[in-house]
């Protein structure tokens, strides 16, 4: 309750400077202040630390646009912590903790190259621990692991690229408004949603998937040494549980967070380790399953205009993914 009327007095206050001709408050959190190490868990005689890094919803570099502002995007925050994690020596393994369907295909293909140069430039390993979804994109940058290790009920593969294009020629007709383009080239405005698609349309935009498809079956290849037949089933884009995916390959184990610390400690090289979190702000009573990379209450610009509030969570932009859409 008392959160709540905290919230309330933020909007009346909003509001009120909004009237008054001033739409910009200072509030909420910083994202500018230096991320705190947290020990998570300490273990009696540990001789290296697990990195815990939660990658958690749709993969993008775009920032977050929330009633408080705008938060660092997805791939900002990874590349934050692996910055810190590249000087710390006792760092062996970074664990991440995927629950994610997959994003734009280029930042998913740009967090998989960062993953496996920070591996090369700092020889430490990398463990994916699976959770609800990790498929398509999620699936992409897993194979940057050393090690992938699945809930018995994890949802993952969706190996493939979806595009996503509208098309309101007949629409723009029934409400009376006509859209003129000027071009330079025939396949200039392939993909328009002002114009019915031709056959050319159709099959440049095949080309492009298909090219985008074939460089996501080839770092599944490369990383898992499928046979041609599995791989086959793969290319499908259809989704495995559990089980499934451990038998066809796109996973080395089954198994439980808590398994994961423990085996990501050893994938380093150690017995026993502290697992270990970045965060704004340390939280006394966090665990593993916590969200990391929180936020000190701290201001930051607030625009009344941009906090997304009537935008639908599940929207799509047009464009090309490596997304499962269940």
């Amino acid at each position: 309750m008392r959160n709540l009327g905290f919230l309330k007095a933020i909007i009346l206050v909003a509001g009120l400077a909004t009237l008054s001709g001033c739409a910009t408050i200072k509030i909420g959190p910083n994202y500018d202040e230096p991320l705190k190490q947290q020990v998570i868990e300490s273990k009696p005689n540990a001789t290296g630390k697990v990195l815990l890094i939660n990658i958690q919803g749709v993969i993008s570099d775009q920032q977050s646009e929330g009633f408080f502002g705008a938060s660092p995007s997805l791939l900002d925050r990874v590349m934050m912590q692996l910055k810190l994690a590249e000087k710390d020596k006792s760092i062996k393994t970074v664990l991440l903790k995927i629950n994610s369907p997959g994003g734009g295909v280029t930042t998913s293909d740009i967090l998989y190259h960062e993953l496996m140069a920070f591996k090369k430039r700092t020889g430490k390993k990398i463990y994916v621990q699976m959770m609800d979804v990790t498929a398509s994109g999620g699936y992409y940058i897993s194979m940057a692991a050393d090690h992938i290790q699945a809930h018995p009920t994890t949802v993952t593969g969706s190996v493939g690229v979806i595009t996503v294009l509208p098309e309101i020629v007949d629409l723009t007709k029934k409400i009376g408004v006509e859209v003129k383009t000027y071009k330079t080239g025939p396949m200039k405005d392939t993909g328009s949603p002002f114009r019915k698609f031709t056959p050319a349309d159709d099959a440049e935009m095949q080309s492009i998937v298909d090219q985008m498809a074939q460089r996501f079956y080839h770092i599944v290849q490369t990383s898992r040494h499928l046979s041609p037949q599995a791989m086959k089933d793969v290319e499908t884009a259809r989704v495995y549980v559990g089980k499934e995916a451990l038998k066809a390959g796109l996973v080395d184990s089954l198994g439980y967070l808590s398994d994961a610390v423990n085996q990501a400690c050893q994938l380093g090289g150690d017995k026993v380790c502290d697992l270990v979190s970045y965060r704004f702000e340390t939280n006394v009573n966090a665990t593993s399953y916590s969200p990391t990379m929180q936020a000190q209450s701290k201001p930051i610009e607030m625009n009344l205009m941009k906090t997304g509030l009537l935008d639908s969570a599940l929207s799509l932009k047009p464009g090309s993914y490596y997304l499962y859409l269940p």
